[in-house]
């Protein structure tokens, strides 16, 4: 028998690239499949029940599945959404009866969508209800047929409910990957690599990039009157520890250094805690835990003295969150975590100030959508509900990714309206159109959300739909004109409209973070006096690891290498600042008694010097107005000051050099002009 020898392609092949992507393409589908399920699920079970006329449905019911099944939920939040869902129907169907109305609650609605639901840290928090409420007025319905939405959008979410609760059990079934058990895995192995004097720098690195990502888990879980729920109130205490730890063997390990024999024998026992927490932990009994926790603070044999004097204060996080999560629900809000009032008041004080975020997209997007929706009810013309359908997916926050948005709009419509043509002829019965609305969910739903596929998907989407009742020439006609309509409405309001551009935001993210640090210092002086109000300082940290990660995000997007060289200098610096002053406020508020007038006179004299250079590199930053700042180490420096609490005194000190170092960086500063 003759063997033929199979031949191997050469090296970097498009055959070679195609199959090293096969375990991203696998995993890709994988994550897609649940989405993908419930969507052809609603789309079949509505057009079986239902008909046609109620197919727009399963479009923003599977966007609010797909938000939702892989983040923590409460079956309570789920009723308020479906709640809010009902009502944002009734809204559109009152849109589409009368053109007062329709101008009216276009106008009305997007704009408190927009703003109280979105802002700078959550952007496209209202995008789910305002895709619902711009496509159920896509379809216009007379009040006979009200009754027969309201039960399918009923049916839908009870659908999408099921779902997301079969999802979530099926997900708690599977080995935890939270970003509390990589923290833990994280520091566990830090530990035993200090033990073996290794070098831990790449572990410091990957941890910091997790707390960005746990505050903003903490972000989503407030409300308008609370900083967090109970799931919120446990990543916050994690958050804290893996800081505190961050920060520690950040300035108090020196890579190379030997440990001695003790402290060796305490990180690995440290380490082994850390491990047995992340595999044992749970919401009824971590008492074992607790007790071994307290044994090793009790055991401590350290050579550092500042290192005794810190670890209860490091520790300290972790305990409380083993305490909590035994006596918290992890969906109730935390009533012990009221957002302080200058937080809460923003909405109110700020309502006309049009440099609020959300403010200036809010009314961008009513003003868009009134009148998109007003030319559609005015000229009465064939699908011209695509034209708002389309400036509305079109839209963004911010400018930018607007731009991004219509090209890819464009792009996608072309090469969705082609491939539509060819379909559309030999695909006629409506039961070959439903079968091809199937397959095209599933592509659609596996296509990344910023590539030209997903709007070329969505078109063929819609197309299918349209030629049902509409020929296929005329059908193309009108969605290359209204999506070109949309284009140029989006473009103007995003020229001329309050934009909101990546680079202008920038700048209020980096003057609202020494904003923070100015605000933090402040606390710092309460705390002095008994006034402090510790969730005023979980406000802020929460607020300035989410600006951090902003910041970097644009220097990632938006700047060359060297003009990121003053900011890679400046925001290690600022969040160790903001570390220090996290750490001293809790020194201040639960560790120490300041009983010594002269002791309280000092601090509040070294807290007002830093409040005032902090208010200086502020001003440099922003004015490039750089002022002479006083560097005299003993103006700031605290030592004999509340003698016995050695750690305090070394985070007083680190603190007003970190505050040095942003001073002669900020003489660096690249001008913002």
């Amino acid at each position: 028998m003759i063997h033929f020898k199979k031949r191997t392609p050469p090296s970097g092949s498009f055959w070679t690239r195609q199959r090293e992507k096969l375990p991203q393409i696998r995993q890709r589908w994988l994550a897609a499949l649940p989405t993908i399920g419930v969507s052809v699920f609603l789309l079949l079970s509505l057009w079986a029940i239902f008909g046609t006329r109620h197919l727009i449905l399963p479009s923003f019911l599977t966007l609010f599945f797909r938000t939702k099944h892989n983040k923590d939920f409460h079956f309570g939040d789920l009723l308020q959404h479906d709640a809010m869902m009902l009502l944002v129907c009734l809204l559109a169907f009152l849109a589409t009866q009368h053109l007062a109305l329709c101008i009216g609650l276009n106008l009305v609605v997007p704009f408190l969508l927009g703003y109280f639901l979105s802002d700078k840290f959550n952007p496209k928090a209202y995008f789910v209800y305002g895709m619902e409420f711009v496509f159920l007025q896509l379809v216009p319905i007379s009040l006979d047929v009200l009754p027969t939405r309201i039960i399918a959008l009923i049916y839908g979410l009870v659908v999408v409910n099921l779902a997301l609760g079969l999802y979530s059990w099926y997900k708690h079934r599977q080995p935890h990957d939270t970003l509390v058990h990589r923290g833990l895995s994280n520091l566990t192995l830090q530990l035993e690599k200090l033990a073996r004097g290794e070098d831990i720098s790449q572990e410091q690195a990957a941890l910091c990039q997790l707390m960005p990502r746990m505050s903003q888990v903490v972000y989503d879980s407030r409300r308008y009157t609370y900083l967090a729920n109970g799931y919120g109130k446990i990543n916050y205490l994690f958050l804290l520890f893996f800081q505190r730890f961050h920060y520690f063997t950040e300035r108090f390990t020196h890579q190379g250094d030997s440990l001695t024999p003790s402290d060796q024998a305490y990180c690995r026992a440290l380490a082994a805690l850390f491990e047995e927490v992340n595999h044992t932990a749970n919401l009824q009994d971590n008492q074992d835990l607790i007790r071994q926790l307290d044994a090793l603070l009790e055991e401590m044999d350290l050579s550092s003295p500042q290192a005794k004097d810190a670890l209860p204060g490091l520790l300290a996080p972790l305990r409380a969150a083993l305490v909590q999560m035994e006596h918290l629900s992890l969906h109730r809000l935390e009533k012990g975590w009221r957002v302080p009032k200058e937080a809460a008041s923003v909405r109110a004080k700020h309502f006309l100030k049009l440099d609020l975020f959300q403010l200036r997209f809010a009314l961008r997007l009513s003003v868009v959508l009134c009148i998109s929706f007003t030319f559609t009810y005015v000229s009465g013309l064939d699908h011209a509900y695509w034209y708002p359908m389309s400036a509305f997916l079109m839209l963004m926050p911010y400018a930018e990714e607007s731009i991004l948005k219509i090209n890819n709009r464009i792009l996608g419509t072309v090469a969705g309206v082609v491939v539509s043509y060819l379909l559309m002829s030999s695909l006629a019965t409506t039961p070959q159109r439903i079968f091809l609305l199937v397959i095209i969910t599933c592509l659609m739903y596996y296509a990344p959300i910023t590539s030209w596929t997903m709007p070329m998907y969505s078109t063929c989407y819609a197309m299918a739909l349209a030629t049902m009742s509409l020929h296929i020439t005329q059908a193309v006609l009108f969605r290359l004109v209204y999506v070109a309509l949309a284009a140029v409405t989006t473009l103007l309001a995003n020229r001329f409209l309050l934009p909101n551009t990546a680079k202008a935001e920038f700048r209020k993210s980096v003057n609202a973070l020494f904003s923070i640090d100015q605000r933090m210092v402040q606390e710092l002086r309460n705390a002095c006096t008994n006034s402090g109000n510790r969730n005023v300082m979980r406000d802020l940290l929460i607020k300035s690891h989410l600006l951090t990660q902003e910041i970097e995000t644009y220097m990632k997007d938006h700047m060359t290498k060297e003009e990121q060289g003053f900011y890679r200098q400046m925001l290690p610096t600022n969040r160790r600042l903001v570390s220090e002053m996290e750490q001293l406020n809790a020194h201040l508020l639960y560790r120490m008694d300041i009983q010594e007038p002269a002791d309280n006179l000092i601090l509040q004299q070294v807290f007002a010097n830093l409040e005032d250079a902090i208010k200086r590199v502020r001003m440099s930053y922003l004015r490039q107005d750089l002022t002479t700042f006083r560097e005299s180490e003993g103006t700031y420096n605290s030592s004999g000051v509340l003698a016995d609490q050695l750690y305090f005194n070394t985070l007083v000190f680190n603190c007003t050099r970190s505050v040095q170092e942003l001073s002669r960086l900020s003489k660096q500063a690249p001008s913002e002009e």
